[in-house]
């Protein structure tokens, strides 16, 4: 658990001085039924900031004290309401992806509406993009088809709720941020008007695919693989879309993630593929033919990150991701 500091909030989420204030976030918890703890009385909570996305929404640790027992959470705090991600975890849940569950998601516990706060089950275990950076290839093949398997497994039988992502709207963000991406000058003006050209020609820029539940930002960063549980996590971007949407944006983040931290966009190619088989193998949507066109667009997507999050070497990361977008297209992989 995180040392319980308390961070300057930021103004643009209004009710986020509330949440950071224990003495406050007691009162507001008032009444709040939490599983296993129905008839305890809290005593103190604990606060502090996990991860602030300035302006839309702040991830906090929230600890509950009562009897000298803790029980731990993960508060979501939202610019505006996001009611619907909880009512969505619901649903998810009863799908079948309940808390004791293999594949699961962490366990909803209610929504404060006028906080516009999310609380849900803190989940022990280790992010799956921590196994990938390790050199233990067996790491690598267990952490891949976990979590294949989960993707494969909600693919098929999760609920087709929230936001349908269609391709129209998809082609417009490539657009613009190709476009913004043009600014920068020479050489990635090119780039990213050649990859936009070559995705905009494909037939799938059109749809017409059939379309099935989507997580929205599936990527080892999203994944908690505990003892005996493989947990998606981050229900923000969740609706409905071509599946492989999905299966792309995980490939392409984990090539990211070698990029960024291993030095070699290509070194962890082989858990990419183990990944895609287990999805396969597991039920998964039969998304193989579409993959080169969704992992291009994600690597161009990527590239847009790049550009607003300018750390070490981001030039060179955001070329890296242009390049390889073409270079798939190239290979039709």
């Amino acid at each position: 658990m995180p040392e319980f500091l308390q961070p300057a909030p930021l103004p643009e989420i209004s009710s986020l001085l509330a949440v950071l204030d224990p003495a406050q976030l007691l009162k507001d918890l008032e009444g709040v039924s939490l599983p296993g703890w129905e008839s305890r009385r809290l005593d103190q909570v604990q606060v502090s900031v996990l991860k602030l996305h300035s302006g839309r929404r702040c991830t906090v640790a929230i600890r509950l004290q009562t009897d000298g027992s803790c029980y731990d959470l993960v508060g979501k705090v939202y610019a505006t309401d996001r009611s619907d991600v909880y009512e969505a975890m619901q649903a998810i849940q009863r799908a079948g992806f309940e808390k004791h569950a293999e594949l699961s998601i962490p366990q909803p516990v209610a929504y404060l509406q006028p906080l516009q706060l999310l609380l849900q089950e803190r989940v022990a275990g280790r992010v799956a993009s921590e196994f990938f950076l390790t050199a233990d290839e067996d790491a690598h093949i267990e952490a891949s088809e976990k979590c294949g398997r989960w993707l494969a497994r909600f693919h098929v039988v999760a609920p087709k709720i929230g936001p349908v992502r269609e391709p129209g709207v998809q082609m417009a963000c490539l657009e613009r941020w190709s476009r913004r991406i043009a600014r920068l000058g020479q050489p990635f003006a090119n780039k990213s008007r050649r990859l936009l050209e070559r995705l905009e020609d494909s037939p799938l820029a059109q749809g017409g695919v059939e379309k099935r539940a989507s997580h929205g930002s599936y990527s080892p960063a999203q994944v908690i693989l505990a003892k005996d549980r493989t947990v998606a996590l981050d229900w923000d971007a969740y609706g409905v879309a071509e599946p492989a949407r999905d299966v792309a944006n995980f490939i392409v983040a984990l090539r990211r993630l070698a990029l960024g931290r291993l030095r070699s966009i290509r070194l962890r190619d082989s858990a990419a593929e183990t990944f895609k088989k287990a999805y396969l193998a597991s039920g998964g949507a039969n998304v193989e033919s579409r993959l080169p066109f969704h992992q291009a667009a994600a690597c161009l997507q990527l590239a847009k990150y790049n550009l607003y999050h300018r750390v070490a070497d981001w030039e060179e990361k955001l070329g890296a991701m242009l390049d390889e977008g073409l270079q798939i297209l190239e290979r039709g992989e």
